[in-house]
């Protein structure tokens, strides 16, 4: 995990030791610097994976995909529009109007698709809430839960998209997944699924009869 850009945006970068693939999610900006890394540790990244579609998850896009072309662009299929919209991606709103925010995605996901990359499994879990078609990617004990869910507490509901009701059907979607999972966020520090459930005021339970 490396948070980059102004608002620090944990961008990941995902592989098997045993093999050179890997899988950026969410370089949200200095893909030049991303791609600096990946070309020093000897990774080619077969998908760019976006939790959605906001500026500060997609900033660094055009620049990784300048250096690795060959890097598929993969994004919920509701979010897909953010890439085409400055203003539903905010960026002209933040004062990013350049091309640069600018970009189509060669991939579009639903809930339940799976993404091979080398010899690890992605699965697409929709979350939405934040935006129209924020999803969380499983691999192995790992979910990467974009603005979704945070340590200790989700992401805003007030912008284009957003949908507080909605959000909390998937961040208890999240809380019902079998196993203590690694909680890798868009923002902030890491966490563990049960230390969500326990802690997490989002995730009390709804009623008596709510078990995770």
């Amino acid at each position: 995990m490396k948070p980059v850009g102004a608002i620090g945006t944990n961008c990941y970068i995902v592989f098997d030791t045993d093999s050179d693939i890997c899988a950026v999610i969410d370089p949200g900006a200095q893909g030049d610097k991303i791609a600096a890394a990946l070309t020093e540790h000897g990774l080619k990244p077969a998908y760019i994976l976006l939790t959605h579609g906001h500026y500060d998850h997609i900033g660094g896009v055009n620049q990784l995909r300048k250096a690795f072309p060959e890097a598929k662009l993969a994004i919920g299929e509701k979010d897909a529009e953010q890439l085409q919209d400055l203003e539903k991606s905010l960026a002209a709103s933040h004062g990013f109007p350049g091309r640069g925010y600018i970009m189509e995605a060669d991939q579009l996901l639903s809930d339940g698709d799976q993404i091979e990359v080398g010899p690890l499994t992605f699965t697409v879990i929709d979350t939405p809430g934040h935006t129209l078609g924020c999803v969380t990617y499983r691999c192995g004990d790992l979910l990467f839960t974009g603005d979704a869910l945070f340590r200790g507490s989700v992401g805003r509901t007030d912008l284009y998209g957003g949908s507080y009701s909605v959000l909390m059907d998937s961040v208890h979607k999240l809380a019902g997944l079998e196993g203590n999972l690694h909680v890798l966020p868009g923002h902030g520090l890491d966490s563990t699924l049960e230390e969500e459930r326990l802690h997490n005021p989002y995730l009390r339970k709804r009623s008596d009869d709510d078990l995770y």
